[in-house]
């Protein structure tokens, strides 16, 4: 039960005296109701209090000005959280934190091993381990040691890098920025019109688009079930790749691969391909 909850039970208590008062109950009914609401009340702040926000919390530092609650903590300035496994950390400077949100619009430290609905960063982020969200959308930095694993989607317009694998298997990601994974990149769809290094794979299941900006690479594969579409930019690009291998139609400029397979493949400016098959 939230705080909420907990104010309107207490709400409901004290309307039951008006309704004695104004007849609309008897003396009876008034005990009987007052006392279930009450056992009621007592049992969830006994829950809300086993669940507070400070038994989980190991480790809290505001530099600026704070407020710390059961369930929450409000940080102006910065500040770092460790221990966190429930509750709403506001870091104003700044940031959210709950089991629906993370969010940053200043600079945040977080301990490793978390699990969000939706992870919102305008500012820096820095976690200390692996995290899994619904959505992960940045517009500011990261830095993740380890994996991240999302479950809808993945949007980055700003730099990011992960000390492991992008996983997400049901979920689009989409970069215009730049970003570094250090293992593989697992997606339903990608679309990506930044820079981008990733040192294991990439495998679509359904779509893989760029707009190569810079020098991009993959260092394994690039698997797609779908079509693959790879162009440059006005100032072009390149991207150095292993093999790419398509379910779909391929299209490529500014590549670097040793074999391309597809249904259909067409290569425009700027390939070095070794070999071309093509299935369809």
């Amino acid at each position: 039960m939230s705080n909420k909850e907990i104010e309107d039970l207490k709400t409901l208590i004290k309307a039951l005296e008006i309704r004695l008062h104004a007849d609309e109950i008897t003396e009876a009914e008034y005990k009987e109701l007052k006392e279930k609401y009450s056992v009621k009340l007592q049992e969830e702040v006994s829950v809300l209090k086993e669940h507070s926000i400070l038994r989980n919390l190991s480790y809290i530092s505001i530099s600026g000005s704070g407020k710390v609650t059961d369930s929450y903590v409000t940080i102006s300035g910065s500040g770092r959280i460790e221990g966190w496994k429930g509750g709403t950390i506001t870091i104003s400077g700044s940031g959210k934190v709950s089991d629906e949100e993370i969010k940053i619009s200043g600079s945040g430290t977080l301990p490793g091993n978390l699990k969000t609905d939706s992870l919102k960063i305008s500012g820096s982020l820095k976690a200390e381990g692996p995290i899994e969200a619904g959505s992960f959308l940045s517009s500011g930095s990261f830095k993740v040691n380890g994996e991240l694993t999302v479950h809808e989607r993945f949007a980055l317009s700003g730099s990011g890098k992960i000390e492991g694998s992008l996983l997400g298997k049901n979920a689009s990601v989409i970069s215009s920025g730049a970003i570094k994974v250090e293992g593989d990149v697992v997606c339903d769809k990608a679309e990506f019109s930044g820079s981008y290094k990733i040192f294991g794979s990439v495998e679509c299941k359904n779509e893989f688009t760029s707009e190569l900006n810079g020098n991009c690479r993959i260092d394994d594969d690039l698997v797609c079930g779908g079509d693959i579409y790879i162009e440059q930019n006005s100032r072009k690009g390149s991207l150095k790749v292993n093999n790419i291998k398509s379910g779909g139609q391929v299209y490529l400029e500014g590549v670097n691969a040793k074999t391309v397979i597809g249904k259909k493949v067409k290569v425009g400016p700027d390939c070095d391909i070794g070999s071309i098959e093509e299935t369809g």
